[in-house]
């Protein structure tokens, strides 16, 4: 296609181009100031698509950079998680402890749901709710724990519903985007949360809170539409967990080996980045699971959370891309790998590669079961009961068996903050198993979680930490030197990826500071 060579405003010759989609130019930048109104709703570098695999999805029309955003969307709708620790409905933050144990939360003076003050009464999130409320002579009895402060609340799980119920009076529009969504209803009728869903819920909704005309099916349906498509909204500096719909968020597809990684503003909005670069034609996806876990384990946690079959390019490989993060060594041979025979089929038996033994895929989960139980029930303290797990499974499980990537990543965490192994106290073996950790988990990234990952990140500054002490214990000059400039490099990396993390700043300025200091120091010692 030929690039456009006419200002889209007045068709004067023009090379300035719209840096968002590329596909106008203008002749100056207030032309392009003038023409925005216009361009707006067709400022995108992705196109609406269909298949029968994924439904709707969205298709790159032009090649994208890495870093590059490629949507940003104000939620549709926000709201509590179905169970929550105390919150306010006015600002969404965690309800800090009153001043003293024996008082309570800050009360809604027509509701009594708990707020941070006054001034969340009037909060546009909860006025509606808070009028129906009243007119019911519904009052919560949400109170503060002191035994349990964070304990979490199964009475939020309503708010959120009537918040989407009541955008049918409020915003016909915005209610006819929601109701566009994906619901899985079906699918989820028949399981244990929806059936008290209907005994319950259903119940407070229509008879105590009076919204009679509201047919059962369309409420359930709404709370589908919720759990399948709803984004969980962290934003830690702000003490806020909540959930919230993004029409546009939702049509991105599901991989596992994504192109796309995802954060929020500090207006809560969602903003999608580019972690590599993606060619016209390819389809954007995120990922709703841990690249760490196995095809067995994150295809079952997306059939119960999403309804969905993942049948991706990682999935639908018995190696995992030659990962094998689902196999275990074979018993008999002690060289091969056990294979699914088909992984989109979880019932499939497994296969060794090398002698053919054959496994039943009920005896694999149940050994992947427990397994899982093992790790998760393992002290996390400090380093020692993880890599007393290592040893213990380095015959059954290979290095990049799932459990054994798990633990590893864990302790790329406890080497240099766990009491007694900061990075001051570490020894030089412990020193260098954080560094061979970091390293070894990087080159699986490549393959798994590519590019700007967070993950890949979080591994850098890991591995940046860890390369600036061994650095600066080394005598020899050539090696520390060596050391210090990976660690200019790798920083410059750490910096890229984070540069939309506003959280990460203060950190990367520390981290800055320290290497600088390092670098002087290093100067001076040679001079």
């Amino acid at each position: 296609m030929t690039s456009p060579t006419s200002c889209a405003l007045c068709q004067a010759r023009a090379t300035q181009v719209c840096a968002a989609c590329r596909n106008v130019v203008y002749c100056s930048r207030e032309h392009q100031k003038e023409h925005w109104k216009q361009h707006k709703s067709q400022c995108k570098c992705y196109e609406m698509d269909t298949n029968q695999l994924l439904g709707r999805h969205l298709r790159a029309t032009r090649d994208i950079r890495m870093g590059e955003q490629i949507m940003r969307e104000a939620p549709l709708v926000l709201g509590p998680k179905v169970a929550s620790p105390p919150i306010c409905l006015g600002c969404h933050r965690n309800l800090l402890p009153p001043a003293k144990r024996s008082d309570n939360f800050y009360k809604c003076s027509s509701c009594s749901w708990p707020l941070c003050g006054k001034e969340c009464e009037q909060s546009p999130y909860h006025r509606d709710e808070c009028r129906l409320m009243a007119a019911s002579n519904f009052q919560s009895k949400i109170n503060y724990n002191p035994v349990e402060p964070e304990l979490k609340e199964s009475a939020y799980c309503v708010i959120m519903l009537l918040r989407c119920m009541q955008l049918k009076q409020s915003n016909p529009a915005a209610f006819a985007k929601l109701s566009a969504l994906e619901d899985h209803l079906k699918e989820r009728l028949d399981t244990p949360l929806y059936q008290v869903l209907r005994a319950n819920l259903i119940t407070f909704i229509k008879t105590v809170l009076g919204q009679r005309d509201w047919p059962e099916m369309e409420i359930l349906r709404l709370a589908a539409i919720l759990d399948t498509n709803a984004f969980e909204v962290r934003q830690n500096s702000e003490r806020r967990k909540v959930r919230a719909i993004f029409p546009g968020g939702a049509m991105i597809a599901h991989d596992c080996v994504p192109n796309l990684r995802h954060r929020f503003d500090d207006d809560m909005n969602i903003v999608f980045l580019a972690k590599r670069k993606i060619a016209k034609g390819e389809i954007l996806s995120i990922s709703y699971t841990q690249p760490l876990r196995s095809t067995i384990q994150r295809r079952l946690h997306l059939k119960q959370v999403k309804c969905f079959d993942c049948a991706c390019a990682r999935c639908s490989d018995p190696t995992e891309l030659e990962i094998y993060a689902g196999s275990r060594m074979c018993e008999k041979c002690k060289v091969g790998k056990f294979v699914s025979v088909n992984p989109l089929q979880n019932a499939a038996n497994w296969k060794c590669q090398v002698c053919n033994i054959v496994k039943g895929a009920r005896e694999v989960l149940t050994q992947d079961a427990k397994l899982q139980q093992e790790i998760e029930s393992l002290d996390k303290s400090t380093p020692a009961a993880l890599e007393d797990f290592l040893y213990r499974h380095r015959i059954e499980l290979h290095e990049t068996n799932t459990h054994i990537l798990q633990a590893k990543y864990a302790l790329t965490q406890l080497y240099g903050s766990a009491p007694g192994f900061s990075m001051e106290e570490l020894s030089e073996k412990s020193l260098q198993r954080k560094i061979d950790l970091c390293e070894e988990l990087l080159q699986l990234s490549n393959l798994i979680d590519s590019g700007w990952s967070i993950f890949r990140g979080n591994l850098l500054i890991d591995l940046e930490e860890a390369i600036v002490t061994k650095a600066l214990r080394l005598d020899d000059a050539t090696e520390c030197e060596a050391k210090l400039k990976q660690a200019v490099e790798l920083l410059q990396e750490i910096a890229n990826i984070m540069k939309h993390e506003p959280e990460m700043q203060q950190l990367l300025a520390e981290r800055k500071v320290i290497l600088d200091a390092a670098l002087e120091r290093f100067t001076t010692a040679v001079e």
